[in-house]
């Protein structure tokens, strides 16, 4: 996610200044960052593929490792062929542009008739998006000058050219002599083929060895599913899976920093640890960013369950800490960057402490706490004397306004602080959890009172002074709604409701990028806001408008969303340079994992999942998690009258509570497997007895079930007829005393 900002080097191109603290850590007994000598965590249980079943035919993922087009889309000296995969060029400039009908990545095998004559030179070029197919230019990568000519190879009549072992003979820079491999192409929908010498070049072949997610045996064998009654919200679910999986890459396959001159050079050692890791983008910047971590853990969570390529990504961070200051790098290797950006060396903690509660890995955990408590002690040192986040290094996604106390970088230090209160229970440093979880509290009554909410608009500023007063950030106001900073449900859904009329036809609308910005990054964090304010359809609206028209445009990749555009569907980073497939931009993968099916992680950090569906006007949802318990399925219908039937399959202790929609309650009765747990009277709470250990609840119009004990149970909601009968008698009874 490199060019967060107009130019293509690393983002924000002004890069920001590292505002290095000498302030002296209270952790005890930290010494050297630790080498994490922790044993690699087991497969987690039940991670075996997902049942099939209507939701396969939303699955992206290729079948194999090869891929070849679908389409063909001829140019000058085109001639026919017998399929897509054939072509004729005849003399120099003659091309053709093959479509693979979706985002794919890896090394491009052509193979030619022995009628092509001999001498010919054949060049490369490669697209994302339609709108800059080229024969004279692939699409930015790089990140430097952008140059990227056509890659161009001898061909050999009745042989091959292979761009993982053919030396290039023009077109890119000395890397690709000393290592052909260099030129692997990380991720592109299109690829033109032209002809650049005088003869003829007969193709009988086009394909791609598929080299994402190298870690996966079957590309397809998701341990997780989702599927509901709108099958472009299921589009959407698999299609963040699948742009997510193009952004898992092997280990020494990113993008070499700095840039060659010309063309790209993806021979980079961007992982540490393991043998992949989860980078920002298909085609670029291939590296670990903390902040697209934010989104993307949860999307490979709820969908691949790949979580040892996110506990590689992480140690690749860790190693790259400052030994004395404890701060992070803005991004891995080979860009680095330590200590410029206090917002992503805070994901970087948040992302710690999700793969530790997601994962149960607690032996990984303990090796890394020393330096996980270095870095936070870090960001502590930078809290003022009223509790909230004093931004003084303000590298970020290309947002404007990050420095100082602005918004959104104090709802990131509220959520660390939140989740490493949640660490530290898990590994019993009970003193450190009480600790953070007070400076939380305090950071949370200091944005309560410190002027950032704007009554009139139904919006906090970004900062309550200056210029930032007039800036309403959807990052900030969205993850103020996501990460529990706003208490008060009318407020919630009073932002709510002022983000959803800000909304352009293509997607909501991120100000504090520019006022014709639409960025998906943010835009995941307002769909979490929307479903955590209880607007569940607002949610799913914004999911539908913005995430389908990624999905739906001409120009688009058919099956991944897009790093940020502008209001007219233009790229917003620099041209052609904007990644297609980009993992902070699948929010609503989780989201609607999380919320509209309703398998959630606890809310505090710890163990134990919760199954709460927040329907959105939907009818039906079914999925399964995979989870450190075990697998957690669940199904839900929504039928008339209020009526609701949930149904829950997990291990014991997995699902620390389930709960129905009821309303207010009045009038509806709850039954867990067939047995009354809620009567329909406001407030009251059935006890549990000895032969039924559940219990349950009314709150905020829902029935919570808890101590659900291993296996499938049913939680039905219906409507009492007989007290409905009765009250009817009732009101009766008093118009005729009347």
């Amino acid at each position: 996610m490199m060019d967060r900002a107009s130019a293509q080097g690393p983002r924000r191109r002004t890069v920001v200044a590292a505002a290095m603290t000498s302030a002296l850590v209270s952790t005890v007994g930290l010494g050297a960052v630790p080498a994490f000598a922790a044993p690699r965590p087991e497969r987690r249980p039940g991670a075996a593929k997902a049942p099939s079943g209507r939701w396969d035919r939303f699955n992206l993922s290729p079948r194999g490792r090869t891929v070849r087009p679908v389409a063909t889309h001829p140019r000058a000296g085109h001639g026919p062929g017998q399929d897509v995969t054939h072509a004729v060029l005849n003399g120099q400039g003659a091309s053709v542009t093959f479509d693979f009908g979706q985002e794919t990545g890896g090394f491009v095998t052509l193979r030619f008739s022995s009628a092509t004559d001999a001498g010919q030179i054949v060049g490369l070029t490669y697209s994302e998006l339609s709108t800059y197919v080229s024969a004279t230019s692939s699409d930015g990568s790089n990140g430097g000058s952008n140059t990227e000519p056509p890659v161009q190879y001898a061909v050999t009549p009745g042989g091959a050219v292979s761009t993982r072992r053919d030396t290039p003979v023009a077109g890119t820079s000395g890397a690709a002599a000393a290592d052909p491999a260099s030129q692997l192409r990380g991720g592109f929908r299109y690829l033109t083929v032209t002809n650049q010498t005088a003869g003829t070049v007969r193709l009988t072949d086009v394909s791609v060895t598929v080299t994402f997610a190298p870690n996966a045996a079957d590309l397809r064998a998701y341990p997780n599913y989702f599927h509901c009654d709108d099958d472009l919200l299921n589009r959407v679910w698999y299609a963040g899976a699948y742009t997510v999986q193009t952004n898992i890459i092997a280990r020494d396959q990113g993008r070499v920093w700095g840039p060659p001159d010309i063309g790209w050079d993806n021979s980079a050692l961007v992982g540490e640890s393991g043998d992949t890791v989860l980078v920002d983008g298909a085609k670029r910047d291939r590296t670990v960013w903390p902040g697209d971590l934010g989104i993307s853990v949860l999307t490979d969570y709820v969908s691949l369950g790949d979580l040892e390529t996110v506990r590689g990504s992480l140690e690749t961070l860790y190693h790259h800490q400052d030994p004395a200051t404890g701060a992070l790098p803005y991004a891995g290797p080979a860009v680095d960057f330590i200590g410029n950006s206090d917002a992503y060396h805070l994901w970087t903690l948040i992302g710690t402490a999700a793969y530790v509660q997601l994962s149960g890995d607690t032996a990984w955990a303990r090796s890394v706490y020393p330096a996980y408590r270095k870095a936070l002690a870090f960001s502590l040192a930078k809290l003022d004397a009223d509790g909230l986040l004093d931004v003084t290094a303000a590298a970020d996604w290309a947002r404007t306004d990050a420095d100082g106390k602005n918004l959104e970088a104090n709802a990131i230090m509220y959520r660390a602080l939140t989740t490493a209160a949640g660490l530290a229970r898990t590994l019993r440093d009970t003193a450190s959890a009480t600790d953070w979880a007070h400076r939380a509290a305090i950071l949370k009554s200091a944005v309560e009172s410190g002027g950032y909410w704007d009554a009139s608009a139904g919006l906090y500023r970004d900062k309550p002074t200056g210029p930032g007063a007039s800036l309403h950030p959807q990052d900030g106001n969205s993850l103020a709604l996501w990460f529990g900073l706003v208490d008060s449900a009318d407020r919630a859904a009073t932002v709510s409701a002022a983000l959803a009329a800000r909304w352009t036809p293509v997607g909501a609308l991120s100000p504090e990028k520019s006022a014709a910005s639409v960025h998906p990054f943010p835009g995941s964090m307002e769909v979490h806001a929307h479903f955590a304010a209880g607007r569940d359809a607002t949610a799913l609206d914004l999911i539908r408008r913005e995430w389908g028209y990624m999905l739906d445009a001409e120009q688009g990749t058919a099956s991944t969303f897009w790093e940020g555009y502008r209001t007219d569907g233009t790229s917003d980073y620099g041209g052609s340079y904007m990644s297609a497939a980009h993992g902070w931009s699948t929010g609503p993968t989780s989201a609607l994992t999380y919320r509209l099916l309703g398998i959630a992680p606890a809310d505090d950090g710890g163990p134990g999942h919760t199954v709460v569906p927040q329907p959105g006007g939907q009818r039906y949802a079914e999925g399964r998690l995979t989870t450190a318990d075990g697998v957690i399925a669940a199904s839900w219908q929504r039928g008339h009258d209020g009526a609701f039937d949930l149904t829950v399959s997990a291990p014991h202790g997995a699902v620390t509570e389930a709960g129905v929609p009821v309303g207010d309650g009045r009038g509806q009765v709850v039954r867990l497997d067939g047995r009354t747990v809620w009567d329909g009277t406001t407030g009251a709470t059935r006890a549990p007895r000895s032969d039924q250990p559940h219990h349950a609840r009314h709150a905020d119009g829902y029935v919570y079930v808890t101590g659900l004990p291993g296996g499938s149970h049913r939680i039905t909601v219906r409507r009492d007829r007989d007290r409905d009968r009765d009250r009817g008698r009732d009101r009766g009874r008093a118009g005729e005393r009347g």
